[in-house]
């Protein structure tokens, strides 16, 4: 212990030189790690106020901010989601390169977070060190998401618009032809004769006329449940419209926002590894000789001189 005490006091540089250096590079890692740009949103999920003041109830339901959530918490996890933010980023965007892709969806799904703060808002943060591309990832995914919610609800009508107009223009042409069938036959067969007409030819007009009206029919039906389709629409249309609103929008961040106890336990961690590898090395030295001559005066203070005689004395 002597020996190792005398190379330390006559030798403070071996201690502090690695202690430094140590200490150093870990303030700078930790300072690094932590300077991140942060980007926060807020938005609000509600009722259309302007359709329920006018006691206009929906058919759907009124959306609601744990509904939400869910349902942005699901396409997070997603591939084809976070592709699409990162395509709207052009500091993300890998030039084709799949590997860069991969990458950038995986941090995309470790750093972009959302959550529920309160009943009917939706929090949004992204950390990034450039603050312009924490603030377009965090605007893409506002944007991206409110789209993807209004192609929900209009979707289905959008669907049932297509499939109905599409049947209704089928029934038009086969009511044209019906309609055609049965004048034909009403002119070739005045009605002051029909009476008298074979069975055959009384069962063929009641034939065409049944399938004229059934024709009819169907048209009327397609065309009452086409409206229903359209007026679905245009009340999800209106909904959507009113549901969201970014009451906090994304700003670029002028300054990052450091970590303080990040910072403060990198801090520790980097005191004792300094303090034991300023120690080590001043060990390393006195086990390889570097003793202290016998005839040099110590390099103990007087006070640990005196408490080492002592200890000696005693052994």
């Amino acid at each position: 212990m002597r020996e190792y005490l005398e190379t330390f006091f006559r030798r403070k540089w071996l201690f502090f030189v690695p202690f430094l250096a140590a200490l150093i590079i870990a303030v700078a890692g930790g300072v690094y790690t932590s300077w991140l740009y942060e980007v926060q949103a807020r938005m609000i999920v509600q009722g259309n106020p302007v359709l329920d003041g006018a006691g206009q109830q929906l058919s759907m339901p009124v959306a609601t901010a744990t509904d939400e959530y869910t349902t942005l918490t699901a396409l997070l996890q997603t591939d084809d989601f976070l592709r699409k933010v990162i395509d709207g980023v052009p500091g993300l965007k890998g030039d084709g390169d799949p590997a860069r892709m991969d990458a950038s969806i995986a941090k995309l799904r470790k750093d972009l977070n959302a959550w529920t703060s309160a009943d009917s808002l939706i929090n949004f943060r992204y950390r990034d060190r450039d603050p312009q591309i924490a603030q377009q990832v965090v605007s893409r995914t506002i944007d991206l998401f409110v789209a993807q919610r209004n192609a929900d609800r209009v979707g289905d009508a959008e669907k049932a618009i297509t499939f109905l107009g599409a049947q209704q223009t089928n029934y038009q042409q086969q009511l044209q032809q019906a309609s055609t069938e049965l004048s034909a036959w009403e002119q070739s067969h005045p009605p002051a004769g029909r009476a008298n007409l074979p069975e055959a030819e009384q069962l063929n007009f009641q034939r065409l006329q049944t399938n004229y009206e059934t024709i009819l029919d169907h048209l009327k039906y397609v065309g009452s449940e086409l409206e229903k389709a359209r007026f679905t629409k245009d009340k999800a249309v209106a909904l959507q419209a009113g549901t969201y609103q970014v009451v906090d929008p994304p700003v670029v961040p002028q300054s990052p926002a450091l970590s303080v106890n990040k910072l403060a336990g990198v801090l520790l961690i980097g005191l004792v590894v300094a303090a034991g590898l300023g120690f080590s090395v001043v060990a390393l030295v006195t086990w390889f000789g570097a003793r202290r001559a016998a005839d040099s005066p110590s390099a103990l203070p007087p006070w640990l001189s005196r408490m080492m005689a002592q200890e000696e004395q005693t052994a």
